[in-house]
């Protein structure tokens, strides 16, 4: 049973590697920069999730509240998600976040969350707007996720 752990945990991991090196690629030839380096500046470090679609972060998950962090001169996203790792491209246009396919471990939460909502709101094209401190995703004119600096 371990060697099967393992063995799943080490393919997982190579095709891990492999998109994440897809994923560079592709979003480096979609924007080479980022346009608006005010806002580039503003998502520096790291982002804790303070609400997903309303409700907040504490309720929606026991234990690890998910982090969000940017990397700019590669354009990639990454970051935990309550239970997993996840990584993943994007490019920055304006305000227009666009996300190339996330990735994530796929290990087995003991405890209840919206994991799977939050990686599938952060895999959709969003509006990122500033309020105060927090960092809001907007989908259809809707704060689907919030974030606050670390």
């Amino acid at each position: 049973m371990k060697k099967l752990i393992k063995l799943s945990t080490a393919g997982l991991f190579l095709l891990l590697m492999g998109f994440t090196f897809h994923s560079c690629d592709t979003a480096k030839t979609v924007a080479d920069t980022v346009e608006n380096k005010d806002l580039g500046a503003k998502l520096v470090g790291v982002w804790t999730l303070t609400r997903i679609e309303g409700t907040q972060a504490s309720d929606a998950f026991k234990g690890t509240i998910p982090t969000l962090s940017f990397d700019l001169a590669s354009h990639r996203v990454s970051g935990n998600g309550g239970c997993n790792g996840y990584s993943g491209g994007f490019t920055l246009l304006g305000t227009m976040y666009t996300p190339t396919p996330m990735v994530s471990t796929m290990m087995a939460c003991a405890q209840e969350n919206k994991e799977s909502r939050l990686l599938e709101l952060l895999g959709k094209k969003s509006t990122l707007v500033f309020n105060n401190s927090s960092l809001q995703f907007v989908q259809s004119g809707n704060v689907v996720l919030e974030f606050s600096q670390k």
